[in-house]
Order: C-alpha cells, then sequence, then structure tokens
C-alpha cells in the first residue's frame, strides 16, 4: 500500500497519471462497455422469455409473478446501463475534476483521446 502511495506522489500532475493509466483504462472501459450493452439485453431477453412461459401456461398468479420479475430485471438492466452516469454524479458532488481525464478512457475506450493517451503511454515505454 506505502509503495502505491509513494506512486502517486511522484505525479505532479493528475493528467500524468491518467496518461501513463490509459491503456489499462482502456482495457476496463471495452470491459465495461461490453458489460453495458450485453447484460441489459440479456436481462431483458430472459425476462421476456419467462413472461412468455407464463402467458403460455394461463395461470394469472404465475403471470402477475412473471410480469413482476420482468420489471425487476427491465430496472437492474437500467441501472447496470447508468453506472458511469450514477458514478460521475457522485464523483462531481464528492470530489474535484481531476478524475475526468482518467474516466476519459473508461467511459469512452475508442475516442481519439483516449488512443492518443494509449499512443503516448507505448512510446514512454519503448
Amino acid at each position: 500500500m506505502l509503495n502505491f502511495i509513494s506512486l502517486l506522489s511522484d505525479y505532479s500532475e493528475t493528467s500524468d497519471l491518467c496518461a501513463d493509466l490509459a491503456p489499462a483504462l482502456r482495457i476496463v472501459g471495452v470491459v465495461y462497455k461490453g458489460i453495458q450493452i450485453v447484460v441489459p439485453i440479456i436481462l431483458i431477453i430472459v425476462g421476456m422469455l419467462d413472461f412468455a412461459k407464463a402467458v403460455t401456461e394461463k395461470k394469472e398468479d404465475n403471470i402477475k409473478e412473471a410480469q413482476k420479475k420482468l420489471i425487476q430485471k427491465a430496472i437492474a438492466a437500467v441501472a447496470v446501463f447508468l453506472v458511469t452516469v450514477i458514478v460521475g454524479v457522485l464523483m462531481r458532488i464528492v470530489g474535484n475534476n481531476d478524475y475526468k481525464g482518467c474516466m476519459e478512457c473508461i467511459t469512452g475506450p475508442f475516442s481519439t483521446n483516449c488512443k492518443k493517451n494509449v499512443d503516448q503511454s507505448q512510446k514512454e515505454y519503448n
């Protein structure tokens, strides 16, 4: 832990740290974008299949229970999709704006600025 703190104290600006961490942050961003897209789709499809199964059984209790589960899965899908927005709002409330440079590669791993930071980081290590 102390090594990590001393490593962070070596950086005079957050932008330097973000540029050095850009490749790792980009990987996190790609994984997050995949989760952000795939998980809501899977939740909604599974919920719809459960609902369709309940409707074909033609039992009122099963339909109501499947409807409740479908609504819960839809809410979970929206929550997964909006995690970065929620984290961003919390960071604005709690912290300062230094994190924005680092979040750029997480929220937009294929953006021009993130690619520039990754290229810069790779040049420094080569």
